[in-house]
């Protein structure tokens, strides 16, 4: 790595550590059993939140535009909890309830923030990233990984098998 640029470095290897907290995440998050007879649960939708950044990254890169960043992230959070749900062993009432209350926050807040970046025209935090590979990839790399932080409760509690009774009128004593 010789010739690489200090910053290309620098992000390329918080590019490496993101992903690296990534697969950690999702190793816990499916109790260790990352491979049963195939991909946990949990692990896979780890892995699609990830992808589907990289996946909007590149068309991103291409044409040096942020402009569906956020839009990107919502709808990721919209169709990896769709995912969950899916393959979940054992999906109820709480399933579809925790993917109804992040797809109405999500649509929400990314409908916001698209047109907030379709009104200026750009979105500045973007400028210096844009032109750089491995700095604009992490951004979209880190969006994966907020994804997977901030939506690991409602995942957790959807990819279970094991459901815990929270009715009020089922407690002993």
């Amino acid at each position: 790595m010789g010739g690489m640029k200090k910053e290309n470095l620098k992000a390329l290897i918080g590019l490496l550590m993101a992903i690296g907290l990534g697969i950690c995440f999702a190793f816990a998050g499916s109790n260790g059993r990352f491979f049963d007879e195939s991909l946990n649960p949990f692990a896979m939708c780890v892995s699609v939140a990830f992808l589907i950044q990289w996946i909007a990254f590149v068309p991103a890169f291409r044409g040096q535009t942020e402009r569906f960043f956020d839009l990107t992230g919502s709808l990721s959070y919209i169709a990896v909890t769709s995912l969950a749900v899916f393959l979940s062993p054992r999906v109820d009432a709480r399933s579809f309830l925790l993917l109804s209350m992040v797809s109405l926050w999500a649509g929400r807040l990314g409908w916001f923030l698209y047109q907030r970046i379709r009104r200026a025209g750009k979105d500045g935090r973007f400028d210096t990233l844009k032109p750089s590979f491995f700095r604009f990839i992490g951004a979209w790399t880190l969006q994966g990984l907020w994804i997977t932080f901030t939506l690991a409760a409602a995942l957790a509690a959807i990819t279970s098998s094991v459901r815990v009774n929270l009715s009020v009128y089922d407690i002993p004593g």
